[in-house]
Parts: structure tokens; sequence; C-alpha cells
């Protein structure tokens, strides 16, 4: 019988604070979520690549042909790969916005070890953005090439791909939002019966110090 009362007051307890569990819940899901979105958002990475033409002229004998690029003219490339006005027509190109000094932070130029191939490396939150931007930039190198720098000796081999692809935590979101209600729930519980031990002491005190009050009341009569 004992038992059954008290799982009685433990409903009890509950359905009186149902909207405080209910709030909690949702306050997680929302803290979660937001969570996922603002601050731990991942950052992509996107990549094209260029192959720098050997020129014909002055090249050593077959088998003596360097295997990597001048570090000079790899220099060069990343100089006018990152320059204000390369920057600003991708920019222009793709639509995205951001200033030359912002994409300027978010690309890396590289050459690939042993090689005559240029990486140009876009990173941002957003997957399409950043791909976008690496293939813009890889066009703009390319046109530019001879314009700014008298050189045609420079091929796209590679693109960034641009696809959405999901990652694992997008996929799963559902569940995380999940985890989150039912932690906010467990946490909403544990309020609600803080809060009614709280009550009952407050109630406890003031019928004891009523009945001190009435027992010095009859005494005094």
């Amino acid at each position: 019988m004992a038992e059954k009362v008290m799982v009685f007051n433990i409903l009890k307890s509950l359905k009186n604070h149902v909207k405080l569990i209910a709030g909690v819940s949702i306050v997680s899901m929302g803290a979660i979520w937001a969570l996922l979105t603002f601050i731990l958002a991942p950052n992509y990475q996107a990549t094209s690549q260029l192959y720098i033409e050997q020129p014909t002229a002055g090249l050593p004998e077959a088998g003596q042909v360097e295997k990597s690029a001048d570090p000079q003219v790899v220099e060069a490339y990343s100089v006018m790969i990152k320059s204000r006005e390369v920057l600003a027509s991708a920019i222009e190109e793709t639509d995205v916005a951001l200033t030359p000094a912002e994409l300027f932070e978010k690309v890396t130029v590289s050459n690939v070890p042993a090689s005559q191939v240029l990486s140009i490396t876009v990173e941002d939150k957003d997957r399409r953005i950043a791909g976008e931007l690496a293939n813009s930039l890889a066009n703009f190198a390319v046109a530019e090439g001879w314009k700014l720098m008298k050189a045609d000796n420079l091929e796209i081999i590679a693109k960034a791909s641009v696809e959405e692809v999901p990652s694992v935590l997008e996929e799963n979101v559902l569940y995380v939002l999940a985890i989150g209600g039912i932690f906010g729930a467990i946490v909403g519980i544990l309020m609600s019966f803080i809060a009614e031990l709280f009550n009952m002491l407050f109630s406890t005190g003031v019928l004891q110090r009523k009945r001190k009050q009435s027992n010095l009341q009859t005494v005094f009569k």
C-alpha cells in the first residue's frame, strides 16, 4: 500500500510540473541544435589542382627532366591566385558574401611534393561554396596567367566537388536531438522533484510555525 502511495505521489508531482519538464526538454534540444549549427559546424575543404607544364625550350635530355616544379614559379602562381584581382573575380563569379580579404584567409595554394601539380584549397563552412570558389580560382588562374604573368603553362587537371554530401552528424541529427530531448526531460524531472522537496519543506515549516503559535495562544488563554 505504501509503495502505491509513493508511486501516486511521484506521478502527481510529475503531472504538476509537466510544463517545466517539457520546457527544459525543448530548451535542451534548441541548445544542441544551435550548438551544432553555429558553433560546432565543421569547416569543409575543397581542392582544385593545376598542372604546371614545363617550357618546351631548353629542356634537359629525357630522364633528366625535373619532377618538381620550380619553387619560384610556384610562389609566383601562389601570389597571383591570391591577388586581390583574382579573388575579387572569383567572388563575383560565385556570388558569395565575402570580401577579397576574407577569401584570402580561406585560400591555401601549395605544390604537391615531387610534382608539377599546384593545389588550390578553399576552406568554408559550406561545402558547395568551398568547391565553387576553388574551381573559380583555378579557372581564373588559367585565364589570367598570360595576362598577369605572361605565361600560358597552366592546365586544370582536377576540379573540386560541389555535391552536397551530408556528414555523419547531419545524417543523424534527429538522433542527436532526441538524445538532447531525453537529457532535458531527465533534468526537468530532477528539477520538479527538487521543487517539490523545497515546497514540502516550506509547507512543513509553515505548519510547524502555525502549530507553535496555536500552542502559545492556548497556553496564554
